[in-house]
């Protein structure tokens, strides 16, 4: 079944982007049925009750809830070139996390100028929104706009259990720390984790993380692409804390 995002299921239409794509891409008519979500965790089974040229409304026939995480994870991304970046938003969104934090690293070789950042922004949430058409996620992750980390780690203490991924000799491997961590009360406030870009963050970004209350955690002995640390330590993490 086609599934369709709509923020506002109560209006019973589909934005003229989503009516485009039922209509003009999907080629699906009235009276056939369709799966409508709002990013908000609430899901309707619907019939397509009728079209015009750049619109659809539609019924619902049943509705269901899919519950909040219990554990919400964030990934603090350091910027990568373009589609590396898009494929971490796209798998991390497939894999449940609940915020994106694209992160100004000194040594991201990408950087995004103050005036695109919107732009780029957008662009990552319609990566977002069809990411969870296609995989049935009904939760829509929050994309934040590019930011320093020094501006990251002033408002990181909102989180319960902060993590960063370290190349460094004291960092201690991510099994054991999320163990240690399993009863800790502050998993409810949110686990997150901060990947650097190739070559890593700076020691000068690692010793302010770790002033901030951010433990350096290990991926292994291999050194993995920013990319490939970024969805092996998410789905290490979304094992360990959300089953």
């Amino acid at each position: 079944m086609k599934r369709y995002y709509c923020p506002d299921l109560e209006s019973k239409a589909l934005s003229e982007n989503e009516a485009h794509h039922c209509l003009d891409v999907m080629r699906q008519q009235e009276g056939e049925t369709i799966t409508v979500f709002d990013g908000k965790g609430r899901e309707w089974k619907s019939v397509i009750e009728s079209t015009g040229k750049k619109s659809v409304q539609f019924k619902k026939l049943a509705e269901s809830k899919t519950p909040k995480s219990k554990v919400p994870v964030i990934l603090a991304q350091a910027l990568t070139k373009q589609k590396s970046m898009d494929l971490i938003i796209q798998k991390a969104t497939e894999l449940g996390v609940a915020e994106l934090v694209p992160l100004q690293s000194d040594r991201s070789v990408a950087q995004i100028e103050e005036e695109k950042a919107e732009a780029k922004v957008e662009k990552w949430r319609q990566t977002v929104v069809e990411s969870c058409k296609q995989c049935g996620q009904n939760w829509l992750p929050v994309v934040g706009a590019p930011t320093k980390v020094r501006d990251f780690l002033g408002d990181s203490k909102r989180f319960g259990l902060k993590l960063i991924a370290s190349l460094q000799a004291e960092a201690r491997p991510l099994r054991d720390v999320l163990k240690e961590n399993s009863e800790n009360p502050a998993l409810t406030k949110g686990v997150v984790l901060m990947i650097g870009p190739e070559g890593d963050f700076t020691p000068a970004e690692i010793n302010e993380a770790r002033n901030n209350g951010f433990l350096p955690v290990s991926l292994g002995p291999v050194i993995l692409r920013s990319e490939t640390a970024a969805l092996f330590s998410l789905g290490a993490v979304l094992y360990e804390y959300q089953g």
